[in-house]
This record gives structure tokens, C-alpha cells and sequence, in this order.
């Protein structure tokens, strides 16, 4: 399983929640940009990807410039190369944003919305988008929902 995920806090969260659900023996890899999460993709040992929409192009190095800033829209490259080169790994997006202005028309869209445009484009083994808040814990509930569909938690 891979983490896609920039905001310490968010994916600590979110891997936290996961060690609590799932198997001892689920590997959870994490990754904070696009870069280092094709670099994992690409080994084609990944079943199951968690994927924030707002992540950078390279890591950032502590004390250090660098990684570029959060792409509005970068995780849906990481679903374009899930969907284009891995075979069997599902995803879906966890986000906190409660709109986004699409790329290509400048369309604003909730996250159900950007679920509808990403279904469009991308083949089944998309699951859809999650909406997260720190707050409340319903995305909980929808990411077990995924986690069942692709027969990671038992029901």
C-alpha cells in the first residue's frame, strides 16, 4: 500500500488509521511527491494507493529549499500513470480541499465533482475521491469502504 501525501500531519493520520485496520503484514509505504511516488509505483508491487490532489513535483529537503510548490492538481498525474503503468493497483483520492479548479477548463468543482471528472478519465480501478477533515472522521468510514472493495479489510 502507498500513502501519497505532503502534509505531515495528514499522512501521519492517515497511516495511523491504517495500521489500526489493517493486517500487521499490509506494508505502508509512503511518499510526498510525484517524483518519489512513481519511483515507488514504478516497482509494480504496490496494490492500493492513497492519493492527495495537491502535492509537489520532488521532496522536500529539510532546512533546505527545493521540491517546487503543491501542484493543484498533481495527483491526478499519479492516477494517469496508475491508470496508464501498473496492472493492478486501485486508488483513491483523499483530499481536504472543498473545491478545485479544473486544468484544463477552469472549472470549479467540488469533490464529488472531481470524482465525476476522473471517472471519465481513468478505468475502474479508480475508487473515487474521499473528502478529509481533521475534525470529523467520516473519511474514515469511506476509506474502509475502499479498503473492503479491494478485499484489504475484511468485512
Amino acid at each position: 500500500m502507498l500513502v501519497i501525501e505532503d502534509d505531515e500531519p495528514k499522512q501521519r493520520s492517515i497511516v495511523g488509521y491504517l495500521r489500526e485496520v489493517l493486517a500487521e503484514d499490509v506494508e505502508i509505504k509512503t511518499a510526498e511527491s510525484l517524483s518519489s511516488a512513481i519511483a515507488v509505483l514504478s516497482d509494480g508491487n504496490v496494490t492500493f494507493a492513497v492519493v492527495d490532489m495537491s502535492i509537489p513535483t520532488f521532496d522536500f529537503v529539510k532546512d533546505r529549499r527545493g521540491g517546487g510548490q503543491p501542484q493543484g492538481f498533481g495527483g491526478a498525474d499519479i492516477l494517469r500513470f496508475i491508470d496508464s503503468e501498473t496492472v493492478c493497483t486501485k486508488s483513491v483520492v483523499i483530499t481536504q480541499y472543498e473545491e478545485f479548479v479544473l486544468p484544463r477548463d477552469g472549472e470549479r468543482r467540488d469533490p464529488r465533482g472531481l470524482e465525476a471528472v476522473l471517472r471519465s478519465e481513468l478505468d475502474d480501478r479508480f475508487l473515487g475521491v474521499i473528502h478529509y477533515s481533521g475534525q470529523h472522521g467520516a473519511w474514515r468510514q469511506s476509506l474502509c469502504s475502499a479498503l473492503r472493495r479491494v478485499q484489504l479489510l475484511v468485512p
